[in-house]
């Protein structure tokens, strides 16, 4: 597993490969040796099938809200 995360962070840090063409990254993916049903999740960023293959829970955006305590003067 750490292998596949030190892919994904190399491929999300490096623009070279972050924008690569589909044939630049299946080279990457297979020099990696990666499986081919993760390779194909990441050649076509399906964010869902990665999550599922890795294991991963889907955390939903959801704005920051700062807590604030009104006190009650009364």
């Amino acid at each position: 597993m750490n292998d596949t995360i030190d892919l994904l962070e190399a491929i999300g840090s490096d623009a070279s490969l972050r924008y690569a063409p589909a044939e630049e990254l299946n080279s990457v993916l297979e020099q990696a040796q990666v499986s081919a049903e993760f390779g194909k999740a990441v050649a076509s960023g399906d964010g869902a099938q990665l999550r599922e293959l890795l294991g991963c829970m889907r955390v939903e955006n959801a704005p920051q809200l700062h807590a604030v305590t009104f006190l009650d003067p009364g």
